[in-house]
């Protein structure tokens, strides 16, 4: 008896909510061939609508039961898309043609009734304490500073370094911040699992090349904690570059920057973080410290 697939059989199949996916992810690969990358100035306040706790957990994909919704299934599948073009060579090549230079940075701070959230992330200090990130940010004005290799490490330490002005607020300068309520937090992004591994051998060494004094504030967070949408809509998705992100006490990204910085990019940071602090300090403590 010979077994095979009726023509009912196969219309049934190739109309399954999975198949549907399938052949709408490959359209949507197909026309999201992506564009060149035009560096623009952030205008709108970047984050997310909801402040982070350590319930949150953000979405990497369909449901099963939303594999069944039309709208969503076509949704995902366009973001899919849009991952899929904009992954390896896409990246590296931004990178190198803009310098790492992926946006410009708002002239000033934004304010906070329009502000967003920093997301909700998870990391092992150099302590070796795990904690959410809220918990280190809540309370104090805070630039943090996000990187995936060296070459982004670099990059962004050019905000916190600055020869001419003889100020250096990874070294002899970072207990000038704790007497303003302002702090530096580092964050390693690890890429995949390997460099998981990796980094967790080498803590020890990594220890001892970075000052204690920036130990407790010194994060290596896996990055696939933020699905791509989510780095993407926080403008932090390219691996080459590092960024900083102004987060004051109620956790809202006030300012963000990336790539190199020029002498009045560093000196645009730190009045940035001077006008935040200013919110928040109590009038007898609102004095220039920075």
């Amino acid at each position: 008896m010979a077994f095979g697939i009726t023509p009912g059989t196969k219309r049934l199949i190739s109309t399954t909510p999975a198949s549907l996916f399938v052949n709408k992810f490959f359209k949507n690969v197909v026309d999201a061939a992506p564009k060149e990358h035009i560096v623009r100035e952030l205008v709108r306040p970047i984050g997310m609508q909801t402040p982070p706790t350590s319930q949150t957990v953000y979405s990497k994909g369909n449901s099963f039961r939303e594999m069944f919704d039309r709208d969503k299934t076509e949704k995902r599948s366009q973001e899919l898309g849009v991952e899929f073009s904009k992954s390896g060579m896409y990246e590296l090549h931004a990178f190198q043609k803009h310098g790492g230079k992926m946006f410009i940075s708002p002239k000033s701070y934004w304010r906070a009734d329009r502000a967003l959230y920093f997301p909700h992330l998870k990391g092992t200090s150099l302590s070796g304490l795990t904690k959410d990130l809220e918990e280190t940010l809540k309370g104090k004005t805070s630039v943090v500073r996000l990187f995936t290799n060296k070459v982004g490490d670099d990059l962004s330490k050019q905000y916190f370094q600055n020869r001419e002005l003889d100020l250096d607020y990874l070294g002899k300068d970072l207990e000038k911040l704790a007497t303003s309520n302002t702090q530096i937090v580092e964050v390693s992004f690890l890429e995949n699992a390997v460099k998981s591994i990796i980094a967790k051998l080498s803590a020890y060494k990594l220890r001892s090349l970075i000052p204690p004094l920036r130990h407790a504030n010194y994060f290596q967070c896996d990055r696939d904690q933020l699905p791509f949408t989510v780095r993407e809509s926080l403008e932090i998705n390219n691996i080459y570059t590092g960024y900083v992100i102004v987060v004051d006490p109620d956790l809202k990204i006030r300012w963000m920057a990336c790539g190199a910085a020029s002498e009045d990019e560093f000196k645009l940071l730190w009045k940035c973080v001077r006008g935040v602090r200013k919110e928040f300090a109590p009038p007898s403590q609102a004095s220039e410290a920075l």
